[in-house]
Order: C-alpha cells, then structure tokens, then sequence
C-alpha cells in the first residue's frame, strides 16, 4: 500500500512540473586579429623606377637609373643631295651626214659623141681627144627626201668630191648646188684640172642656209682633156660626184631624225658632311630620283649607271623612257637603294686618287626615232637633274670631329618618396655615369655640373669641371660585328643623397674625335649609338635621426561595434628603435581616430656583428575606442639608430611587423 501511493505521488510531481524544452546559451569573449600590415623594403618603395639590389647575403641597395644622353648621328648621315641640271638643246642634236653621190660614166659621155660608139667601141685601146665643154650645164637631181623634208642650219659643210675615174684628165671644172623649189644658189665649186685617177676634194659652209630635200646640181662645164696615147676605152670608168653635208647643228628642221646619242658624261656628285670624310656607307634606306623634261617630239632614254653603288655584287643600272612634255612639268623616276652599299670614294682610277664623300654616275641620255617625219626646233631641249636622298645604316671613313652639349637638364626622381622626413647619414653612396660607346670613333666626356636638390636645398657634387673622361672608340670585326667599349664615372654623392632629393641638374658636354682624325678608320651605325646612363647607388647602411616610413592596411571585420579592446602586437624585426602612431582612416581618407601616438618601440636584438637575429615583440592594448566607420589603419613610424656613431645595416629579412587584433564580446546561442 505504501509502495503505490509512492508511487502515484511520484507521477502527479512529474506531470505537474513538465514545460517545453529550451536552447542553451553562452556568453563569450573573442580575441581575433582585424589588420595586419608589415613595413619592409619591398613594400615600402613601389616605385617601378628604382630597382631593389641584394648581395649574397640579403644586404640591400637601392638603384635608380635613368637615361642621361644617347648621342644618335643621324643627322651627319643623312646624304642628301641634288646634282647640277643638265639641259640638252637641239643645237646638241647631231644629224647624220646627207651623202648624195651621181655618176657620168665613160660609156654615157661616148653615147652623147655622133658615132662615138662606133669611133670609140666598149673594150678598145684608142686616142681619146681633148673635148672641151664635153658637159655643160648638165644637170643633177639630188633628192633628200629619206633624210629631210626641209632643214635650217646655224653650223654645217656642204661638201663635194669630184673622183675623176676616166683614162685622161678632165679640166676646168665647175659646179653648182641650188635649192630646187625657190632657186636659191646654196653653193658653188670650181677646179682647173684633176688629174685621171685622183678626187678633187672642197667644202664650205652652209651655216644659216635652208635645204630643201630637193636640190639641183648643175656642171656648168666639165672639159676632157686629150690622152697621152692609146688608153683603155671602158664604158664604166665614170666620174664621180658625191655631195654630203656634215657637221650638222639644226637650228628648225622636218626631217626623219635617227636614234642617236644626245649627251654623255660622267659625273661626281659630292655630299656635304661638315669635316667629315666618309668613304662607305650601307644604305639602311634610300633612292634617286630622276627628273626630265623633254621637249623633243620623239620619246628620249636615259641609262643611268652608278658604278659605285652595288647590293649582292651587282652595280646599279637602268634606263627609262622619256616621253615629251609640253607643260613643263617634269617626269620622275624613282628607284629604292635600299640594302646597297654605296662606295663614296669616286670614278676607280680617277686622276689625283681616291676621295671621298663622293658618288660616281654616268648618265647617257639618246633621242629615240619615231621612223617618222619630226619638226624640231634650236629651243627645243632635254632638261635633266638627280635627287639623292639616303639614310645609312652605317658608315665608314672619317666621321669628323663634333662638340655636343647637354644640358642644363634636370631628371626628376621619387627614389626618397617612401620617406616622408627625418635624415639619414649615409655611409657610402654613389652617382655614376656609365657609358657605353658602339662608334668607332674617339671621344671624351666632361661633366660640368651634378648636383641634387629638394624643395628646401641643394647640394652639388665635388667634380672637376676640368677633367676629361677619355672614351675608347669601339671595335668592329667580321660581318659589321660590333664591340662597344664600356666607361663607368663614379662620383661620391653621400651628402647629395643624405639630402632625400627630388632633382638631379645635370650638364656636361660631349667631344667627338677631340684629337682629330685617326690612323684607325671610324665607323657609325644609327641604330647602335653612344649611350650615357645616370645610376644612383644607395647601399642601405646609415645612421637614422627621425627617419619616417608609413603603411596603411583594411580592417578584416565585419561588426566594428562589438568590438570592446584593441590589442596592438609589434614585432621589430629592425636594428632601429621607433615611434610609433596608429590612425584610424574612413572610407574617404580621412582621419577620424588617432589610435596610438607617440608609442615607444624597441630595437631588434642585434649580434657582434650589428645583425638582427631575433625581433622584439612588443603587446600593447587600448580600451574605450569606437571604431566606427574605420576603413583602414595607417601605421606610421619614425625610426632612430640606437647609436648616432654607428651605421646600421639593412637586410631583405628585416621587418617590422604590426598586428591589431580585436576582443569581441558575443552571446552564442541567441
């Protein structure tokens, strides 16, 4: 009875007592890290410009390098050049000889005689009787028609030839020449005797006289004289009479003018390169232009030749047409000479030896026949002149002497921009010039001021305006192989430096070949110039005083109002003691919060050797601190050597690392 009423008492207190069941909660408190950033070389300096060098063991220099001059000579080189103009008139134009020849044979005189054939019969010995005025007034066609249509002279000679072919002499002789259409007497011969066998030979000038194609020759009267003895009688033994007209300068004419050679001449065409004297060039690119005007009525060529131009062995040559031109405006030719090496030291062989600076040419210029009948006249002319234009590739000789200044010129740089004060003595730093010179040629450097400044001073470098720096010539061998001589001026620059500068002035002047010509010919290619590069050389050992660097990092945290303390952990991994600050930046960029001011740091442990081997850590904490609207923080830290006598040294390892984590306080389970 007891044991059920236990029981059922039991049951009723566990019923009464039932509810839902409910989630556990707990309160907690986090610490997790919210930014992170580290102040080391490679993050410090971001300027692209300055190189980051470490030795061996991870010492650091700074390097900044920039171009000071690049001497480029392709103003020497550009040959340019035009030659004297050539003009060919038509009183240059050289006509063919006009020969015209007429035969009286024995045989025609015998038929003349009444029963002369039969007194002097073809193939007998006979007596042949004096005959005076056996011809008179006999007359002779002469037709130029395939040569002319009618002709002006201002130079010619009008020649007879009177070959006496008979067996007996033929005496008093005279002849005349007439212009068919209008009568005109154009010349006239005469001779006592020529003798059996010989020519009786005379000419005079037609200088301004017009022939027609048609003329008439008259013998006015020829006498056979008697033999002496029996004579051969052959009917055709004759005497001859040929009439040529040579040395012919037209001033007008219509005729059919035959191809012929207008003008001829080598020619030297000088380029003008100041003092220097070059004897090759490889032509990178180049061309000629040839520029005619003809007035002539038939089509002209020209062949041009330049012996002392060749590409793969082969000379250049070649000949155009010349079509006439009526309006004065000239026709071109242009041809490409690039990739040929032109020799510049004139005609092989010529009188008085070789030069220099000198392209040799031929030019032919010829008058092409149309077959057809041309009116030409003294004012008519074949105009003709070159254009060379050329940019080497490279050249050869004497490449003269020349004096280039540079500067004043001043090269900006932000190699101290990462440091935004304090001073540093620097232990050792350098500015050097390096040159690196690919002509063959001498040359010396002088610098006449370097110096570096900042927006507060400037300070100049300890050289001596006075000094040359010789620059050995470079080296050429086998196919144009070239072997640049290198020359490196080293200028102590540790007070320019310690100044953290900006600018860098710069003036110095450059002398090409100062002692004038060599025994060694000089060479030059465009494309490989005498280069000069400015280097400044910062070793990483000095003596810090108030040296302040900066980094800025984002926050990694999502709920900034539950945050309750902030624990900052430094570890300075760097032989230098430091201040530091902390600031708390907003999406804009601004400050809103300084979060550490002023906040003493302590060095690195260093060795014997001044190396660090083990960072100091330091943990410091900040209550009370809204971090609202908090975008990023900005560490700035201005760093001090713990000696001011001794140079600290700074390694690629070497870092000081800050970390800013957050206590949170949160209800897990809600």
């Amino acid at each position: 009875m007891k044991k059920t009423l236990l029981f059922v008492l039991t049951t009723l207190l566990f019923i009464a007592c039932k509810h839902e069941l409910e989630k556990p909660t707990w309160d907690v408190d986090m610490i997790t890290p919210i930014s992170n950033t580290s102040l080391n070389i490679n993050n410090i300096i971001t300027d692209s410009t300055t190189i980051i060098n470490e030795d061996i063991e991870g010492f650091i220099s700074l390097v900044y390098q920039e171009s000071l001059l690049n001497v480029n000579y392709d103003s020497l080189l550009l040959l340019e050049t035009t030659s004297e103009e050539t003009t060919i008139k038509i009183d240059s134009v050289d006509f063919d000889d006009v020969v015209i020849e007429h035969i009286i044979t024995i045989g025609s005189v015998i038929n003349e005689i009444p029963f002369g054939t039969m007194l002097f019969p073809d193939g007998s010995q006979r007596d042949i009787p004096a005959m005076p005025g056996i011809i008179q007034n006999d007359t002779i066609n002469i037709d130029a028609s395939e040569y002319f249509e009618t002709m002006t002279l201002y130079n010619g000679m009008l020649n007879i030839d009177l070959t006496n072919g008979y067996p007996t002499d033929i005496s008093n002789v005279s002849f005349s020449l007439y212009n068919a259409t209008n009568q005109n007497l154009i010349a006239t011969f005469s001779t006592p005797l020529i003798e059996s066998g010989e020519t009786f030979t005379e000419s005079v000038s037609v200088a301004g006289e017009t022939l027609d194609h048609l003329m008439i020759g008259i013998i006015n009267n020829m006498d056979v004289d008697a033999s002496n003895g029996l004579v051969p009688i052959n009917y055709t033994d004759a005497i001859i009479t040929k009439i040529s007209i040579t040395e012919i300068k037209i001033m007008e004419a219509t005729a059919y003018f035959p191809n012929q050679l207008l003008h001829e001449e080598n020619v030297e065409e000088s380029f003008e390169l100041g003092n220097a004297r070059l004897t090759e060039i490889g032509i990178k690119t180049g061309s000629v232009i040839i520029n005619a005007v003809s007035t002539l009525p038939d089509t002209g060529t020209i062949i041009y030749a330049i012996p002392s131009l060749t590409k793969n062995g082969t000379t250049f040559e070649t000949e155009v047409k010349v079509p006439p031109n009526t309006n004065g405006e000239p026709t071109q030719f242009t041809f490409s000479f690039d990739g040929y090496i032109m020799d510049l030291t004139g005609k092989d062989g010529r009188v008085g030896g070789d030069t220099v600076n000198t392209i040799y040419a031929t030019l032919a210029a010829y008058l092409d026949s149309t077959g057809e009948l041309e009116t030409i006249h003294q004012v008519d002319s074949f105009y003709l002149f070159n254009e060379y234009f050329f940019t080497p590739e490279y050249a050869k000789g004497y490449i003269g002497q020349d004096i280039l200044a540079f500067g004043p010129e001043t090269i900006e740089t932000d190699v101290f921009d990462f440091i935004q004060s304090g001073s540093i003595d620097l232990e050792s730093a350098k500015i050097s010039i390096a040159i690196d010179n690919y002509i063959g040629a001498d040359a010396s450097f002088q610098i006449n001021n370097l110096s570096a400044l900042n927006d507060e001073t400037e300070v100049s470098a300890q050289i001596d305006n006075n000094a040359m720096h010789i620059i050995e010539r470079a080296s050429l061998s086998g196919q144009n192989n070239i072997t640049p001589t290198n020359t490196k001026i080293e200028i102590e620059a540790n007070e320019m430096l310690s100044i953290f500068p900006n600018k860098i002035n710069t003036s110095a002047t450059f002398y090409l070949n100062p002692n004038g010509q060599s025994a060694i010919e000089d060479f030059l290619f465009p494309e490989y110039p005498m280069e000069a590069n400015l280097a400044v050389e910062i070793p990483l050992s000095f003596i810090a005083n108030e040296l302040t660097l900066s980094n800025s990092s984002e926050l990694e945290i999502e709920n900034i109002e539950e945050i309750e303390t902030l624990y900052i952990t430094i570890e300075n991994g760097l032989p230098l003691e430091a201040k530091l600050e902390l600031l708390a930046i907003d999406e804009a960029g601004v400050v809103i919060d300084t979060l550490m001011a002023n906040q003493h740091i302590l060095a690195g442990l260093t060795n014997a050797e001044g190396k660090v081997t083990e960072s100091k850590t330091s943990t410091l904490e900040i209550n009370n601190t809204g971090l609202n609207n908090i975008k990023s923080i900005k560490a700035t830290a201005s760093f001090n050597s713990q000696s001011q006598q001794e140079y600290i040294s700074i390694y690629s390892n070497y870092t000081m690392g800050i970390t800013l984590s957050a206590k949170v306080s949160k209800t897990i389970g809600n």
